[in-house]
C-alpha cells in the first residue's frame, strides 16, 4: 500500500492557481486585520489605542512569516527573530493548545527594545499545529531607571528595564500567575499594562477563532498547499523592485548626533551592492558601539529597518511575508553601532540609529534612483516621557508619546509635514483632548507646524511640529530627540531642515535646552516646548514655483523675507502676491552671479 503523503509533500506537489492564492492571501490578511482591531479596542493605554504602537502577524506551522498587518514596520521586519527564539526554547512538537509564550529581550529573544513585548500562541486544527499567531506591543513602562523606560543616557541594558527571555506564559489555557506577578511588580503602570496584556491575548484568541472559521470553510489543504507559492510571490515582488536599481556598488557615510552620554558625533556608513534581484547592505565603516542608549541599534533593529528601507521601493499592496525578505542580505561588524554586543543599551537607539540607517540607504541610492528617494527627515521617534505621582490615584502615571516632524522633499512633491518617523508606520499622535484627560497635569497651549523649519528646495521639506505644554503638576521628564547637530540633509541642491530641541521655560532666565536627557525635574507651572525638525529640501530653491512660495507665506509658514532670501521670490508684503517682474530679475541676477539659488545663511547674505 502506498504511503499517504504528508501535508508538506502535498504542498510541494501541488500547483497553485492565482485565484486560490488570492483567496488564501486575502483570508490571512482578514485574520490579522481583525487581530489588530481587537488589540486596539480592548487595550487600556494611549500608546496602543491612540498611537497604534503594535503589530500583528501570522506564521505557518514551520514558523515562516505568512502575513503581517500594516502596523509598525520595524516590528514586522523583526518578528521572525521572535519566533526563532521561542521555537528554539520551546520546540513546535512540544507545543499544545492553549499555550502562550512571551518575551522582550533583544539579545536572546528577538526583541526590538524592552518596552515592546512579544506574545505568541500556537493555533491547532483537528489536533495538528496549523499556524502561529503573534503580536508585539509597546508597554508604557517596563521598569528601569526612568519613567517610561525611555532613557537616552542608559549605559547598559539593565538600566533599560525588566528583561524577559522567551517564557511560557500559559500552558493548556492556564496562565502562569507567578510570571505575571513578577512582571507587574516591576512596572510603574501595572493596571494599564495588565489591560494591555489582556488585549494582546485577546488578539491571539481572535486569530484562533477566525483561523478555525477559515479552515472550516476552505479546508486545511487550501492553506498548506499554498504557503510556498505565497512566499515565492512575496519574493518575486521584492526582486522586481530591486531589479529596477542598476547593478552596482553604492556608498554613503556621515554622522549621527550623540548617544545620550556623549555628544561626540557617531560615524555611520553603508555600502549597498545590487546584483540583479539581490541586494546586500553592509554597515562596515560605522563607529564602534556607544556607551549611551541613543547611539546603538540592536542587530534585530538593524535587520528590520534595513528590510523596511527596501520595502519603501516595493509595491507592498499585497503585504509582505517571509519570501519578501529573501533577496535582502544585511551585515555589520560585531561591536559596531549597528550590531552592538551585550550588555550595550539599545532602547532609544532603535529610533535614533534605526532611522539613520534608512536615510543612509536613501543617500547611497539617490543618484541612481532619484525619483524614489526623499531628503533627510526629522529623524527618530522624538519620544518624550513624563512620569510622577498620579493626582487622581495613589499610583504613578506615565505619559509617553511619539511625535511627528518633517519628511524630506522628493522628486515630484514637497515633503510631508507633521508625519511620524520612517520607522513608525501607521502610528498616530495622541489627540490633545485625550492626552489632557489621561494625563491631567498636562495642558496643551499650542500644537502647530514649526514655522521656518522646512529645508528650502524646488520641492521643500515638510515642516516639523511645535507643541507647548503647561505643567499643572510636578513631573520627571525624559527626551530622546535627533538631528540637532547633523540636521536633515537636502538632496540635489536642497537645503537642510531646522533641527530638533526641547525647551523648558523658553524665553525666560530659567530656560533650559535638552535633546537627549532623562531625570529632568519639571516644576508645576513650567512651560515645556517640544520642537521636531523639518525635512530637507529636494532640488535648487531658486527653481521653486513662486506660487508655492507665496502659498507658504500666506499660511504663515515662512515670511516675505524668507521668500526673497531663500527662493529669490519677491512678494507684496501686504497681499503676498508674487511680483513676477521683480522675481525674474532677482533670479536672473543670482544666476548671473554664478549662484543657481539665493543665499541661505546670514553670513552668505552679508557677503
Amino acid at each position: 500500500m502506498a504511503k499517504a503523503m504528508t501535508r508538506a509533500e502535498q504542498a510541494q506537489d501541488a500547483t497553485v492557481d492565482p485565484v486560490t492564492l488570492e483567496v488564501v492571501r486575502a483570508g490571512l490578511h482578514s485574520i490579522i486585520s481583525e487581530m489588530s482591531i481587537t488589540l486596539n479596542r480592548t487595550s487600556y493605554s494611549t500608546i496602543l489605542r491612540e498611537i497604534n504602537d503594535y503589530s500583528c502577524v501570522l506564521f505557518d506551522s514551520r514558523g515562516r512569516l505568512l502575513a503581517q498587518a500594516e502596523g509598525i514596520p520595524i516590528f514586522n521586519g523583526s518578528m521572525n527573530f521572535v519566533i526563532e527564539a521561542v521555537i528554539e526554547k520551546f520546540p513546535l512538537a512540544g507545543m499544545g493548545e492553549g499555550d502562550i509564550f512571551l518575551s522582550n529581550d533583544p539579545y536572546t529573544a528577538g526583541g526590538t527594545h524592552k518596552n515592546d513585548i512579544n506574545v505568541v500562541m500556537p493555533i491547532f486544527w483537528q489536533g495538528e499545529l496549523a499556524m502561529l499567531a503573534a503580536n508585539k506591543a509597546h508597554h508604557l513602562d517596563i521598569g528601569g531607571k526612568d519613567p517610561g523606560s525611555w532613557s537616552a543616557d542608559a549605559r547598559n541594558t539593565y538600566q533599560e528595564g525588566l528583561c524577559l527571555p522567551a517564557l511560557r506564559l500559559a500552558r493548556g489555557g492556564r496562565m502562569n500567575e507567578e510570571v505575571i506577578e513578577i512582571l507587574m511588580a516591576n512596572l510603574r503602570t501595572p493596571t494599564l499594562s495588565r489591560g494591555d496584556f489582556s488585549a494582546q491575548i485577546a488578539a491571539l484568541k481572535t486569530a484562533e477563532l477566525r483561523t478555525h472559521e477559515w479552515l472550516e470553510k476552505n479546508g486545511v489543504n487550501a492553506l498548506t498547499q499554498t504557503v510556498d507559492a505565497l512566499l515565492d510571490h512575496g519574493e518575486r515582488v521584492v526582486r522586481a523592485a530591486i531589479e529596477r536599481i542598476p547593478d552596482g556598488v553604492y556608498q554613503a557615510s556621515g554622522f549621527a548626533d550623540g548617544d545620550g552620554v556623549s555628544d561626540e558625533p557617531i560615524p555611520i556608513a553603508v555600502t549597498v551592492a545590487v546584483d540583479g534581484g539581490d541586494i546586500h547592505i553592509d554597515y562596515t565603516g560605522s563607529g564602534t558601539q556607544r556607551e549611551g542608549s541613543a547611539g546603538n541599534a540592536h542587530w534585530v533593529v538593524t535587520v528590520s529597518m534595513t528590510r523596511q528601507a527596501i520595502m519603501f521601493f516595493t509595491d507592498t499592496a499585497l503585504g509582505g511575508n517571509e519570501g519578501s525578505y529573501r533577496p535582502i542580505r544585511v551585515s555589520a561588524p560585531p561591536g559596531c553601532v549597528f550590531n552592538p554586543e551585550y550588555p550595550a543599551p539599545v532602547t532609544t537607539g532603535m529610533g535614533n540609529m534605526g532611522t539613520r540607517l534608512i536615510e543612509l540607504i536613501f543617500q547611497a541610492l539617490a543618484e541612481v534612483i532619484p525619483e524614489e528617494v526623499i531628503g533627510g527627515t526629522f529623524g527618530c521617534f522624538s519620544c518624550m516621557t513624563l512620569g510622577g505621582k498620579d493626582p487622581q490615584s495613589d499610583g504613578e502615571f506615565v505619559h509617553f508619546e511619539c511625535y511627528s516632524g518633517g519628511w524630506g522633499g522628493r522628486h515630484h512633491a514637497d515633503g510631508n509635514s507633521a508625519t511620524v518617523s520612517l520607522g513608525s508606520g501607521d502610528a498616530y499622535n495622541i489627540p490633545v483632548e485625550v492626552m489632557e484627560t489621561t494625563t491631567p497635569i498636562l495642558l496643551c497651549e499650542k500644537f502647530a507646524l514649526q514655522e521656518r523649519s522646512a529645508g528650502a528646495g524646488r520641492h521643500r521639506g515638510g515642516f516639523g511640529t511645535e507643541i507647548d505644554y503647561r505643567m499643572m503638576g510636578e513631573a520627571e521628564l525624559a527626551i530622546a530627540l535627533d538631528r540637532e547637530t547633523f540636521r536633515p540633509y537636502g538632496l540635489f541642491g536642497g537645503e537642510e531642515g531646522q533641527g530638533s530641541e526641547l525647551l523648558v521655560e523658553p524665553g525666560t532666565p530659567q530656560e533650559a535646552r535638552y535633546v537627549r536627557a532623562s531625570g529632568v525635574k519639571v516644576a508645576e507651572g513650567a512651560l515645556v516646548r517640544h520642537r521636531t525638525a523639518g525635512g530637507g529640501g529636494y532640488g535648487e530653491p531658486g527653481e521653486r514655483d513662486p506660487a508655492l512660495v507665496a502659498e507658504d507665506c500666506l499660511n504663515g509658514l515662512i515670511t516675505p523675507d524668507d521668500a526673497r532670501d531663500l527662493y529669490g521670490v519677491v512678494l507684496d508684503p501686504e497681499t503676498f502676491e508674487v511680483n513676477s517682474d521683480a522675481t525674474a530679475a532677482l533670479r536672473e541676477a543670482l544666476r548671473g552671479a554664478g549662484d543657481s539659488s539665493p543665499p541661505t545663511s546670514e553670513s552668505e547674505r552679508a557677503r
